[in-house]
């Protein structure tokens, strides 16, 4: 073979790798940058934030409350705990007297309680709604105490997550970021600097927008999740034609690199 065919050969070779090389290596570390939450937050071992109060929460239709009563005779306060509970958890075998009975709050904004019949519980908060329940209680029990707590954040993740769908979670509160690790992270598809907040309060609707490149977030009023909201996490279009152009330009210059390589063989014989 010619000395200048095998060269040619040689030379094409290495341009196209060490142009693959370049173009992977530009790429990766763009991608790379974007990917990265909180991206502008300083390499400090320390970093303070400004105080963010968490949301107090009001009652809502549709929301299951569980409620313990108790007082000084416990066999009194026993059929408040084991009677007329408004809701049981499907499976759970009903209500027993070492547990506390879950009420669902109907349409109307209202929940049934044993002995005082329908009481107003939509848009009072839980401390409101207990010393409400504990001056009713005071005609039936002696020195009644009780106890409130939500058992269903429930919440909707959609988008270019790894597993969207509806989540529910004992927890009272929640972040933005702990409601994403229910659903899996982010895909590299994501847009991070664009999260929707679809938030429906009792009527009153609202979108907000989280960026989670930025430690704004952090004082954002849709930091902490209500419930009912859902989460919605757009397609980031540019790094998908992006990383498809990529794709295929390298699947291009693998061919080619074959080629060569098929053709230098072919002419060395």
């Amino acid at each position: 073979m010619p000395k200048s065919i095998h060269c040619c050969c040689l030379q094409s070779t290495h341009v196209i790798a060490v142009f693959t090389a370049i173009v992977l290596l530009t790429t990766s570390c763009s991608n790379t940058r974007n990917l990265v939450i909180l991206n502008d937050v300083p390499d400090s071992a320390r970093i303070a934030l400004p105080y963010l109060e968490a949301p107090i929460s009001t009652i809502q239709a549709d929301d299951i409350l569980e409620i313990k009563i108790s007082g000084s005779n416990p066999e009194t306060t026993n059929d408040f705990n084991t009677k007329g509970a408004g809701f049981a958890p499907m499976g759970s075998g009903g209500v027993t007297a070492t547990s506390s009975p879950n009420y669902l709050v109907d349409r109307e904004g209202n929940i049934e309680i044993y002995k005082i019949g329908k009481i107003k519980a939509a848009g009072l908060t839980l401390e409101q709604f207990k010393n409400n329940l504990v001056t009713l209680l005071e005609k039936e029990l002696v020195a009644p105490s009780v106890v409130v707590r939500f058992t269903n954040l429930r919440f909707t993740v959609l988008g270019e997550v790894r597993t969207p769908s509806v989540y529910s979670t004992p927890n009272e509160k929640i972040s933005i970021l702990e409601a994403l690790g229910y659903a899996g992270d982010l895909t590299i598809y994501a847009k991070r600097n664009a999260v929707r907040i679809i938030r429906d309060s009792s009527g009153h609707r609202e979108i907000g927008n989280i960026n989670l490149n930025q430690k704004s977030l952090f004082t954002s009023p849709f930091y902490y999740i209500k419930r009912n909201d859902v989460i919605l996490v757009e397609s980031d279009f540019s790094t998908k034609k992006q990383n498809e152009s990529i794709a295929k330009t390298a699947s291009l210059i693998g061919i080619l690199s074959s080629l060569i390589t098929v053709i230098y063989l072919v002419l060395r014989k």
